[in-house]
């Protein structure tokens, strides 16, 4: 941009009308996205307290283009890292929808500045309006840094992420849960009732919310897949859409996914009843409630699996990694996210380094879950759950991918 544009900037706010993208669980509360704008203060003292006059003014006076930092309001889950108000769209607060904004002619080339939280809105109003010719989305980087001490959140549950540098920068985020805990129960995705598909996909975050659960993490691999990107090629599956996946599932004892997979990586499952878990290379036992699948099994009686040379590249890349560890006691377990794809901030791990780690903890086995942009962790510190590491969908740092099945958990009060 012009270096005038950088030195005068004047700042209002817009309050943006895009509804939230269509997720498998209805919203409780529409949100009322809210967009302070930064323009050249040479067309926009002209109309100081009329929006869409001012970004008139900033179109005739050829501008090169107008920040929008977009934000949510009060109500609206998404959030954004900048200092500005969040303040309602009221009379004569300057406020504006981002449908108008988007539909002005003549109008300046656009900059949306936005949390990845708020990106599926953004996107969906810019491709209604058929304008994303001349709108640049810009996502802010919302992404932890350093080391954060244990950080016990929930009754039997501890939090903490960890930065490495070697042999590459790595960010890891580690939830322990100690599987002793009154009230500690698990939660899986439950299957589509009418059998039209196994499930829809749906954004971890968004599972954890619809089911209240204190922390959750991504499950197993699905289908169908294509990665897609930013404001050109569409990603799929998109939240609500038909999903099946790849290796067995179960919810509330009802077998929704079976064990067959063509996937080689898929060899294993997680099998849980009540608080009793384990992991094994077979069927679960009779009497599972709850199960996901995956793979592939990394370690099991202490011992470190060997991996199927079909897929030695998918094992040996640094890749992002969601995987599941047990102790020997079976009384703790570990839930680990590591970040990836991010250069120079965290560019993933290969399994052998994901099984040293997953040992390093105390883990006597461990199975690896679907990965790559697909790895995601919630957790409810707070009153609301948020995804605290940093994902990676479609080559987004920071953005969340709808997925086929999830694992979540809740601690429930004891009297």
């Amino acid at each position: 941009m012009r270096s005038d544009f950088r030195r005068a900037v004047l700042a209002a706010c817009l309050a943006a009308t895009v509804a939230h993208a269509q997720e498998a669980a209805p919203p409780a509360k529409a949100a009322v996205p809210v967009i302070p704008v930064i323009a050249d203060a040479t067309c926009w003292n002209a109309q100081p307290h009329d929006v869409l006059a001012a970004l008139r003014q900033c179109a005739h006076k050829g501008l090169q283009a107008v920040a929008l930092p977009v934000r949510s309001g009060p109500g609206g889950a998404p959030y954004a890292a900048s200092s500005y108000a969040q303040t309602a769209c009221q009379p004569g607060a300057d406020c504006v929808a981002l449908a108008d904004v988007l539909a002005l002619k003549p109008a300046p080339a656009l900059v949306l500045q936005t949390s990845p939280a708020l990106l599926d809105e953004v996107q969906a109003a810019v491709l209604q309006a058929d304008a994303a010719a001349r709108v640049q989305v810009q996502p802010m980087l919302e992404r932890p840094i350093g080391d954060a001490a244990p950080d016990t959140f929930a009754p039997g549950l501890s939090y903490w992420h960890m930065a490495r540098n070697a042999p590459r920068p790595m960010m890891v985020h580690v939830l322990e849960i100690d599987l002793t805990t009154p009230g500690l129960s698990f939660v899986t995705t439950p299957g589509v009732p009418d059998g039209a598909s196994e499930f829809v996909a749906e954004k971890t975050s968004s599972f954890a919310r619809r089911e209240q659960l204190t922390a959750a993490i991504n499950a197993t691999y699905f289908l169908p897949f294509d990665g897609g990107h930013l404001l050109d090629k569409p990603y799929v599956p998109a939240a609500g859409q038909p999903v099946t996946v790849d290796g067995v599932s179960i919810a509330r004892g009802h077998l929704d996914s079976g064990y067959a997979s063509g996937d080689p990586r898929s060899n294993g499952s997680l099998c849980i009843q009540g608080r009793h878990v384990a992991i094994t290379l077979h069927a679960c036992p009779a009497g599972t409630t709850e199960a996901v699948g995956a793979g592939p099994v990394l370690m099991l009686g202490g011992k470190t699996q060997a991996l199927e040379p079909k897929r030695r590249d998918y094992y040996l890349q640094t890749e992002p990694r969601t995987a599941i560890g047990l102790d020997k006691a079976r009384r703790r377990m570990w839930w680990v996210v590591v970040d990836g794809r991010q250069a120079g901030y965290s560019e993933g791990m290969t399994l052998p380094e994901l099984t040293a780690l997953l040992r390093e903890l105390g883990a006597d086995a461990a199975m690896n879950m679907d990965g790559g942009g697909s790895s995601t962790m919630v957790l409810r510190r707070g009153g609301e759950p948020a995804v605290v590491n940093s994902p990676i969908h479609t080559g987004v740092p920071g953005r969340e991918r709808p997925v086929g099945n999830h694992l979540g958990l809740r601690i429930d009060a004891v009297p």
